[in-house]
């Protein structure tokens, strides 16, 4: 492998004498497109600095815990599956992922690339609820697939990020969910076989942790060279990372702007960076305050700026067909969503959210992308919400308010800061209705003299 990460680095690096033919308004906007190719890659090394930090590659994680406000790591985490995590060093050999039967209970494990590609996925959809094992293998694996295997796995990248997502029905499910948990197990391949274990590899340093969203854009050209060497990357990839040399972007090698562009490039960073951010509160068209997931959530394609708007906004959405994440940013009228007011949110009779497996509504802080704390430690409402009362005609109207509301409101309510605010719709098994845009979003009404 490291023959060609140097092959890569040296070929892509052979073009970086062409950049004294770069002017500083070419090299900003050269640096400006790189970063929104970069910025993704970039901002998944959040995470996966995060969680090798703590745990070891290779090592399968289940927390029989919901996530909050002090959950800080990934932006728009949801509160409705306990989660399981892994990094999967697939430089060696092959991981093993075993899971048990699973009835009644929606679980899903996704596997994300260095791009933040989603891979093939193993769950209710896509594999069922029988019990299996599934092989996982990186781009240099060569080798014959054993029997015995249910499916297999292939990942362009040396690295990939393994989320298990497993459905809590409500407080009184959590010990029955987190026996669920027990079940899953990953292995490396050999130990399934019981055959000797490859030669251990130096242990993957990955670069140190920096909020792509603070401090000097161009800092991610760093990170992202590092990650990048351990991706194999498509032709067309490679001729736009063949372009991005010439102002320092090359995989395997530190970022080295040339020293007279280095302003420019700079320049440029930021300037992509502003151009996700935006992005990022524009992912479709607006429909009465409410964006619905964009149709290329998880296979991007040569999509960069999607792939970057989503990272920003909420990384690690599902493929549409798993889950589908409409985000609402405005009011009904176009007015930001702030807590400082009180909403009505309104599901009609006969459209509450239609799905295969559950839905919820989730609230985040309008700046950071966060779960935010409020007295009764509710964070989002759903069709697993055991007290919501539902209209007489079997409509749904929710109240989001910062000050409590009155009594027979308040099973019906969920908190918002003071200040603006975020919300998720999830569809998790979205019906065929969610998926092609016919089913319309409920409404959010600012209550007039409130707030």
């Amino acid at each position: 492998m490291r023959h060609w990460i140097s092959a890569l680095a040296l070929g892509l690096g052979a073009s970086a004498v062409q950049a004294a033919s770069l002017d500083q308004q070419q090299a900003r906007a050269l640096a400006q497109e790189a970063y929104v190719f970069a910025f993704a890659t970039g901002e998944h090394n959040k995470v996966l600095s995060a969680i090798a930090a703590r745990l070891p590659f290779n090592v399968l994680y289940s927390e029989p815990r919901l996530l909050g406000p002090q959950d800080d790591k990934v932006v728009s985490p949801n509160n409705d599956t306990f989660y399981s995590r892994a990094l999967l060093d697939l430089r060696g050999e092959p991981q093993v992922l075993q899971v048990p039967e699973v009835e009644g209970r929606y679980y899903n494990f996704q596997l994300v690339d260095l791009r933040t590609d989603n891979l093939d996925y193993i769950g209710t959809r896509a594999t069922g609820s029988k019990a299996g094992r599934y092989l996982i293998a990186g781009p240099d694996w060569q080798g014959e697939v054993p029997a015995g295997f249910n499916g297999v796995i292939r990942s362009p990248s040396r690295v990939v990020f393994l989320i298990g997502r497993t459905e809590v029905k409500g407080a009184d499910d959590l010990e029955q969910a987190a026996h669920v948990l027990k079940g899953y197990a990953l292995q490396p391949l050999s130990r399934v076989l019981g055959t000797p274990a490859l030669a251990a590899l130096p242990t993957l340093q990955l670069p140190a942790y920096q909020d792509s969203k603070q401090g000097p854009a161009v800092a991610l050209f760093e990170r992202f060279n590092r990650l990048a060497a351990l991706h194999q990357w498509t032709p067309a990839e490679q001729q736009k990372l063949a372009r991005y040399a010439e102002i320092g972007l090359q995989p395997g090698v530190g970022f080295a702007p040339p020293q007279d562009l280095r302003d420019a490039v700079a320049e440029g960073a930021e300037a992509g960076r502003e151009q996700v951010r935006v992005a990022s509160s524009k992912l479709s068209v607006e429909q009465q305050g409410w964006f619905r997931s964009p149709s290329n959530v998880g296979k991007f394609g040569d999509d960069d700026l999607t792939r970057a708007a989503v990272a920003w906004r909420y990384i690690y959405a599902n493929d549409p067909a798993e889950a589908l994440y409409p985000l609402a940013l405005h009011d009904a009228q176009g007015q930001l969503l702030d807590g400082n007011k009180t909403y009505r949110l309104h599901f009609a009779a006969g459209q509450l959210p239609p799905v295969d497996a559950f839905w919820s509504l989730t609230l985040y802080d309008g700046k950071r992308q966060l779960l935010v704390a409020n007295p009764l430690a509710r964070y989002s409402l759903g069709d697993r919400s055991p007290d919501l009362r539902y209209d007489t005609d079997g409509g749904l109207t929710l109240t989001l308010a910062h000050a409590t509301p009155a009594q027979d409101a308040q099973s019906n309510w969920l908190p918002t800061p003071q200040g603006p605010f975020n919300l998720m719709l999830r569809l998790y098994l979205p019906k065929q209705q969610a998926l092609d845009g016919r089913y319309p979003l409920p409404t959010i009404e600012a209550i007039k003299g409130e707030g």
